[in-house]
């Protein structure tokens, strides 16, 4: 009776498969999102919840490009910097992200980026860009840019398994259907 654990590896590498490939579908994970209703006002319910931006922070590798997609009903700014240091796109500026549109900046050094919407500044979000296995410098990437030191209660990690998710999900599919074919029956877990 080898076919109850069989079965459970199975299932057990097309759920790790599913959950992979799951971040590439709808939103990708250099992709920010501006929720709906962010720039109705202060006290939009993605203020308090600090997710405006989403994901808010993004962690990300040196040499990627990030993209801002607007799926508010309003026209946002997205200014680099912090709206308290009175310095609006030091390192990138959006002048009109209108809706259904997206703006695409590309970070090519280490270090973690505030950013704002100039037009509603009570949306603010954060890119931290760190090699991989590594924590963001604390010094300043770039003369203007901001940078800071992520809190553990605010960071947000995306899962991502690159192609080798795509790679499991076959063979866990091809794993099942052979499965089946031998057993002429579905496995019980």
């Amino acid at each position: 009776m080898k076919s109850k654990p069989i079965g459970a590896l199975f299932g057990l590498l097309a759920l790790v498969a599913i959950l992979g490939v799951a971040p590439a579908f709808g939103q990708t994970a250099n992709e920010i999102d501006i929720a709906a209703n962010a720039g109705s006002s202060k006290d939009a319910a993605c203020v308090a919840a600090n997710n405006c931006f989403t994901p808010n922070p993004l962690t990300v590798t040196p040499g990627t490009t990030v993209t801002w997609k607007n799926t508010d009903t309003t026209t946002h700014v997205i200014c680099s910097g912090k709206i308290s240091d009175d310095q609006c796109g030091s390192v990138f500026e959006d002048d009109s992200l209108k809706k259904g549109t997206t703006f695409q900046f590309t970070f090519a050094n280490a270090g973690t980026f505030d950013y704002f919407c100039s037009v509603h500044p009570w949306m603010t979000g954060q890119v931290i860009v760190a090699a991989a296995g590594s924590t963001p410098s604390t010094t300043t990437p770039t003369p203007n840019a901001t940078t800071t030191t992520p809190t553990p209660d605010n960071t947000t990690a995306v899962p991502e398994f690159g192609p080798v998710a795509s790679i499991v999900l076959a063979i866990a599919v091809m794993s099942m259907v052979v499965f089946v074919a031998k057993t002429r029956g579905i496995p019980k877990f």
